[in-house]
C-alpha cells in the first residue's frame, strides 16, 4: 500500500473510531452549530469550506498555543494535536457543512484536553471568531456576548458614545470618522489616526464592530484609549439629536450635509428642502461625507426627491437570485434642480445607494475620492448564548446594474485631507456657478 494510500486508510479508521465521551456529548458546540448553519443557508457567497477549517483551526491556536497544527504531505492536510489522540484532516473534512462542523468539534474537544482549558466557550468563541475571519468577507463579524449588549439600544436614553467610527485597516483599526462636537473631536482625535488600545483591550484583536461597542456605554463613565500612541480618557456623552446640516444659499447654492441615514431622514430633508427654496435656492450640494449609511427606506425617500418615478436599488442574494427592489413612486419635487454630491472614503453603504443611483439617472455629478465600497445587505443573528454574528446576507446593485461593494469612484476626483480650506467643496461650488 502507498504511503498516500496508508495515510487516507489511518483517516478513515480515525472517523470510525472516534465517538465522544459521556462529557464530550454534553458539550455540544451548539454555538458552531448556529453558526455554520447561517453560513450555509444565508451567506451571499459560496463559502469556501476549506478557508472556514483552516480559519476554525487557528482560532482555536489563538486560546490554546501549544496546540499542534500541522502540514502533512498534501496542501489541506493537518495532523491536529499530538500524541494518541492525535488525527488528520484530509479533503473530507470540507466535503460538505456536516463533516465541517463535526471535523471542527473533533478538533476543539482535543484542543481543550490537551490543554486544559475549563472554559468551553472561550474554545468555542474563538474557533468562530476564526471561522468568521476566514469567510473572505471583510464585513462579516463575530460579537461575544457582553460586546452585543453594548451595542443594543434599550430605549432608555442613558447610553452614549465617544463619538468615534472605526474600519479595519492593516490587522488594527483606525478612526474612520470622528462625530463632530463629540468628546473625541474635543480631544483632538482626527480621522485616519491608527488605535492601538480601547479599554486596554489592544486594537489588533478587535474588529470594528467590537471597537464602536467598547466605545459606548453608560454616561457619565469613561473608557481610556490609546490612539495614536496618545492616551486619552473619554467620557460618554449622548449621541447626536441632528443628522443633518445646513448651510444657507449663497448666491441661490446651499449645502446640506447628511451624516446618516437614521428614521426620519426623508422628512427632515423634505423640510429643509422647502425653506431653502424659500430662499431662493437653485442648486443644490448634497454632502454625504463621512456617511455611514443607515436605513435603505430613508435612502429611498431622499433619492425619489430628486428624480422621476424609477428604481432605486436591487438587492442579489444567494445564488444570485433578485430578492428586492426598492422603488421610488413619486416624480420628485426637486427632479430638476441642478445638483453635486461629495463622496469620499467614508461615504458607505447606505449613503453609496445615494450617490451611485442620483448618478445613474444623470441628476448628479460626484466630486470627492472614492468611496468605501460596502455595498452589502447585512444582518445581525443573535445566537443561543447571547453573542452575535453580523452575516452579509445580500449586495447593493445600482439602477442600471453596477455593484455597490467595489466603491464608486468620483466623476471629478478632489482629495482634501480635512484641513485648511474646503477644496471638494469649493470644486462644487464651481461647478454649479458654471
Amino acid at each position: 500500500m502507498s504511503c498516500g494510500a496508508k495515510l487516507w486508510a489511518g483517516v478513515a479508521m480515525l472517523w470510525i473510531l472516534w465517538t465522544p465521551t459521556t462529557a464530550e456529548a454534553n458539550d455540544d458546540y451548539a454555538v458552531l452549530h448556529e453558526v455554520i448553519r447561517h453560513f450555509q443557508v444565508a451567506f451571499v457567497d459560496r463559502p469556501n469550506l476549506s478557508a472556514l477549517l483552516l480559519g476554525g483551526l487557528n482560532g482555536i491556536k489563538q486560546v490554546a498555543p501549544k496546540f499542534n497544527i500541522e502540514v502533512v504531505g498534501a496542501p489541506n492536510v493537518f495532523r491536529v494535536g499530538k500524541g494518541n489522540g492525535a488525527f488528520v484532516v484530509g479533503s473530507q473534512a470540507i466535503r460538505d457543512f456536516v463533516l465541517l462542523e463535526k471535523t471542527l468539534v473533533q478538533a476543539a474537544r482535543l484542543a481543550r484536553k490537551q490543554s486544559r482549558i475549563k472554559n468551553q466557550q472561550k474554545i468555542e468563541h474563538a474557533m468562530i471568531r476564526g471561522l468568521v475571519n476566514a469567510c473572505g468577507d471583510p464585513w462579516s463579524l463575530f460579537l461575544n456576548a457582553d460586546l452585543y449588549e453594548r451595542l443594543l439600544d434599550d430605549g432608555s436614553g442613558k447610553n452614549g458614545s465617544v463619538g468615534l467610527l472605526l474600519e479595519h485597516h492593516q490587522g488594527g483599526l483606525r478612526v474612520l470618522d470622528v462625530t463632530p462636537s463629540s468628546p473625541a473631536e474635543k480631544a483632538g482625535i482626527l480621522a485616519g489616526e491608527e488605535v492601538n488600545t480601547i479599554a486596554g483591550r489592544a486594537a489588533k484583536n478587535l474588529n470594528e464592530l467590537e471597537g464602536l461597542a467598547l466605545l459606548r456605554g453608560k454616561m457619565g463613565q469613561q473608557v481610556k484609549v490609546v490612539i495614536a500612541g496618545k492616551t486619552q480618557t473619554l467620557a460618554f456623552a449622548p449621541d447626536p439629536k441632528r443628522n443633518l446640516s445646513v448651510d444657507k444659499p449663497q448666491d441661490g447654492i446651499a449645502r446640506v450635509h447628511l451624516a446618516n441615514f437614521r428614521p426620519g431622514t426623508g422628512k427632515r430633508l423634505a423640510s429643509v428642502m422647502r425653506k431653502l427654496q424659500s430662499m431662493g435656492l437653485r442648486a443644490l450640494i448634497l454632502d454625504l461625507r463621512g456617511n455611514p449609511g443607515g436605513l435603505v427606506t430613508e435612502a429611498t425617500e431622499v433619492v425619489q426627491m430628486f428624480i422621476n418615478p424609477g428604481k432605486v436599488v436591487s438587492v442579489i442574494s444567494k445564488q444570485h437570485a433578485l430578492t428586492e427592489v426598492e422603488q421610488s413612486r413619486i416624480a420628485g419635487a426637486y427632479r430638476e434642480l441642478p445638483m453635486v454630491l461629495l463622496v469620499d472614503h467614508r461615504s458607505a453603504s447606505v449613503s453609496e445607494i445615494v450617490a451611485l443611483a442620483l448618478r445613474d439617472y444623470g441628476r448628479a455629478r460626484l466630486v470627492g475620492s472614492k468611496t468605501l465600497g460596502k455595498g452589502t445587505v447585512q444582518v445581525v443573528m443573535e445566537l443561543i448564548d447571547g453573542s452575535a454574528l453580523k452575516l452579509s446576507t445580500g449586495r447593493y446593485y445600482s439602477p442600471l446594474g453596477t455593484p455597490l461593494f467595489e466603491g464608486i469612484e468620483p466623476d471629478v476626483e478632489v482629495e482634501w485631507d480635512g484641513k485648511g480650506k474646503d477644496l471638494p467643496l469649493q470644486r462644487a461650488k464651481k461647478m454649479l456657478s458654471s
